[in-house]
Formats: structure tokens, sequence, C-alpha cells
């Protein structure tokens, strides 16, 4: 499959898990007290806030990947979007199309239902469409950045299959080396991609000054 195969797979995969987390509007409806604010990390010296963090995921802009995600598996997330895109920003060349981002955009706001609702929602949190465009847009655009970055420097070789076969044949029940290697490099390539991503966002965490400002649980 082709980069640009790939990147459009992972673009819609992204829509999908971002459309499926909208959460019901009658959570609006329940929740009408004021959100108590509070600085949660900065980030080259600039506060984020826990009002961010609950207002992405409320929109569905913030997918955590666990059921009763608590604010550790919120504020990641949302930490590495941000620094992610601060590096785009730098980068300046790379961005979503017209086109690819008006699709999106039709798509996820048809998961909210009525106009109306999605106009209510927005007003729950005290911003425009405009704003809640920049916000989706971003979120898609690093995405893809994430996606195209990683698997550049994430390679894997063929000798990187060969050894992994030679040094555990018997994990692989008496297949030969031709019969796995589809296999292994998939393995292979998940892991690389894994090592690449920590990697890099440990770089990002150093070069943007990232301080995280709320205890995290550890389990």
């Amino acid at each position: 499959m082709t980069k640009l195969g790939r990147l459009c797979i992972a673009a819609g995969a992204l829509l999908l898990l971002l459309r499926s987390s909208v959460p019901s509007l009658a959570q609006d409806e329940r929740d009408n007290g004021a959100i108590i604010d509070q600085v949660v990390a900065t980030l080259d010296d600039s506060p984020i806030l826990l009002s961010d963090v609950l207002m992405e995921k409320e929109l569905g802009l913030l997918e955590t990947g666990r059921p009763a995600a608590g604010l550790e598996a919120l504020l990641e997330p949302f930490l590495n979007r941000l620094m992610i895109h601060k590096e785009i920003e730098e980068v300046g060349s790379f961005r979503l199309s017209q086109g690819q981002f008006e699709g999106a955009l039709t798509g996820f706001l048809a998961s909210f239902g009525r106009r109306e609702d999605f106009e209510r929602r927005l007003d729950f949190w005290g911003i425009d469409e405009q704003e809640f465009r920049r916000r989706l847009n971003r979120a898609l655009t690093v995405s893809l950045y994430t996606e195209s970055r990683i698997q550049f420097f994430a390679r894997v070789l063929p000798s990187d299959i060969e050894r992994t076969y030679n040094e555990e044949p018997e994990r692989w029940g008496g297949r030969l080396l031709h019969e796995v290697w589809d296999d292994i490099r998939e393995i292979l390539l998940e892991e690389a991609f894994t090592k690449e991503r920590e990697r890099w966002l440990a770089t990002l965490r150093n070069r943007y000054h990232l301080e995280i400002l709320v205890a995290m649980d550890e389990g």
C-alpha cells in the first residue's frame, strides 16, 4: 500500500474514533454546574488549562482509547497533540487540503445529530464554530503528520526479519522463513513504531519544556 493510502486510512480511522467518542447531549443537561478550572501543565511556559482538556474530550476531539478515562489518560494525548502541532508549525509545510478537512468535518458534524445540538454544545463550552473547526483541523493534521513521520523513521530491514526468525525458530511453529516473513515484518514494524514514537515524544517534551503540574496515576 502506498504512503498516501496509509495516510487516508489513518485519517478515516481517526475520524471514526473521534465521532464515536462524541458524548450524548444528555450529559450537558446533567452537568449544569460551573467547571472549577486549574492549570494542569505548562508548555514553553504557556499554561494548559483543565477546561481545555475536558472540552476537547466532551466535544469528541480527544480519543483516549480507554473506557472511563481519568485525567492521566486525557492529559497525555492532549499534551502530545499540542507538542506535535508546535513541531508542525515549525516545519511549516504539512497541512490538510481543504477537501480533506471539509469531508472530515461533514462526517463529524453528522455525529452530533441536529445542527441545534451541535450549536448548543459549542455554546456550553463558550466557543464558536470557527474555534471548533480550528481544533478539529489540528487533531486531524497531527494524526496524519504523526503517522507519516514515524513511518519514515521506523524501518525494518530484511536482515532484521531474518535475525528474528533465526533467534527463535520454534516460535513460528515449524514454518519456513518465507512463510512467516510478513508476520515477522508486521511485528517488528509495530515494535519499531512504538519505540520511535516514545523517542520522538521524549525529544518534544525536552524541546518544548513540558511540565505537568498535577499528580498522575501510576497505575
